[in-house]
Formats: structure tokens, sequence, C-alpha cells
């Protein structure tokens, strides 16, 4: 029986939203706030959960003293990312306490593998152990999804896979010891063919955002039977999140995501060297 509060105003509410489409009336910043004010405290708990990969990314930035802007997508200020490590009530979640003393202490947690990779890794353990049916299974959908595009990536250019995968699980070992062009994985994710093909277009931006059509598919197909819950709004806001990002892209943007994605691989690549014996 599912006893999930309902929301039957606020989803009824809620705009289509189509990959290249001009505009969408509600901004990210905007919609988070109205749900703070309207969903129950539990229910938005689960919503500060989309936005932990910008935490994230403050996160790194903060440590690596980068240049980058902070991005106030994320729930706490560089002064909370720096009290929480010693103040409990500031909330701040043990996996980016981890992350935190391990790079501070130059003590990496899993050897070979670069500090970002680290980080996502202890953020996808934290989220799929936190979380249950639609967040957990999207959760899953997407670290899974990440391995199989970066073991594709991987294998087109020759690059090896040392620290590029995220997890130890059924997916991530397939990965590492088959030989078959599909991992032998297609059965058990029928994406797996199309994710073959996506990778052959040469347009990067029609590539990420096919890429992006498939996460679309796949939130509506986890919220078939969600109607008026958190489920739905959740599925709804990870759409506006990434349409977001797409309204601001253009097709230099298309070739420096392109760029990023073989540095990572190629710095993994050099990575591992350093430790070989």
């Amino acid at each position: 029986m599912n006893n999930k509060r309902e929301y039957h105003y606020l989803v009824a509410g809620l705009p289509d939203i189509v990959i290249g489409q001009s505009k969408v009336a509600l901004k990210v910043a905007g919609f988070k706030e109205e749900l703070r004010q309207f969903l129950h405290p539990e229910d938005f708990q689960l919503v500060e959960m989309l936005f932990l990969r910008f935490d994230n990314q403050n996160l790194l930035n903060l440590l690596q003293k980068t240049d980058a802007p902070w991005d106030p997508m994320g729930k706490f200020s560089p002064e909370q990312q720096d009290q929480g490590m010693e103040d409990a009530a500031v909330g701040l979640p043990d996996y980016l306490k981890v992350f935190h003393t391990a790079f501070r202490e130059d003590a990496p947690l899993v050897s070979g593998m670069s500090w970002e990779n680290q980080l996502t890794q202890l953020y996808y353990d934290h989220v799929i152990g936190q979380t249950e049916d639609f967040l957990k299974a999207w959760f899953t959908f997407e670290r899974d999804l990440k391995n199989i595009l970066t073991a594709i990536s991987a294998r087109r250019y020759g690059l090896p896979l040392d620290g590029q995968l995220i997890g130890k699980n059924d997916v991530t070992e397939a990965i590492r010891k088959s030989h078959a062009r599909d991992f032998g994985l297609a059965n058990e994710y029928p994406y797996l063919e199309k994710l073959l093909k996506i990778e052959e277009q040469t347009d990067i931006l029609d590539r990420e955002r096919t890429i992006t059509q498939l996460k679309w598919s796949q939130i509506d197909e986890l919220n078939t039977f969600n109607y008026f819950t958190i489920d739905k709004i959740l599925g709804f806001l990870l759409k506006l999140i990434s349409f977001e990002r797409w309204s601001n892209l253009d097709p230099d943007d298309g070739r420096e995501i392109f760029k990023q994605k073989i540095e990572v691989l190629e710095h993994s690549f050099d990575f591992s060297k350093e430790f070989e014996i």
C-alpha cells in the first residue's frame, strides 16, 4: 500500500518540458524555494538529495583551491562546509566529512582514483543507501549509465578504465571482465544498444541531447504509477535541472564537454602509471 503524501495542486500545476523548447516559466532556484514552502519537511529532504552534487563540486573546488565560483545551488555555504567538519549541527552529510578528511590528510580512499571520482563514489554510495523507491532506482540507473558510457568511451579511444568506474557492483564487474561489445549486459539493460549507437554520433551536442532524452524516458518509466506523490515532483525537478543546463549551452560548450570527457580518461591513464610497480 502506498502511504506517500500526495500533492494534487502542486503536481497539476507543473508545466510540460520538452528537450529543445526555448524556455520554461519555472527556474530551478525559484522552484526549489517553492517546494521548501509547500512540501512536508521529510519530502523536502528528498529534494535536497538532488542538489548534493552541487555541494560535491563546491567542496572539491574549495579543497583544490580553484578559481571556480561558488555554486548557490548547493545547500551549504563555504563557511558551513568548513564548520560542518566539527559542528554536527550544520548537518553536513557524513560522506562529505569522510572525503574532506581524506583530502586534507592526503590519504586517498581508493588508490589510483582521482579525487573527483572518489567523491563521486562516496556520493552514490550515500544517496543509494539513504533513499528508496523512485530515488533509489534513479540514482542506481544514473550511476550504471555513467559507468557504461565511460566504458564505451574508454574502449573507443583505447584508454584504460583504471580508477574510472564508480562503485563495485554487477555492472562494473561485467565491464571489467567482458570483451563482448555490450559487456554482456544488454539483456538486463535494454538501452545499452542505444548507447552504443549514441557514442558513434559525431555531433557532440546531439549525442549529449540523446543521452538526456534517455534519462528523461527512464524518469517517466520509473514514475509510471506515481501520480501526485513526491516521486512525481522529484522526476520533474530532475528534468528541470537538466533543461536549465541545456538552455545555457551552445556548440562551443558541446566541444568543451567532449574535451573534458577525454581529458578525464587520459588523466586516469597518466595517474595510474604513477602507481605502477
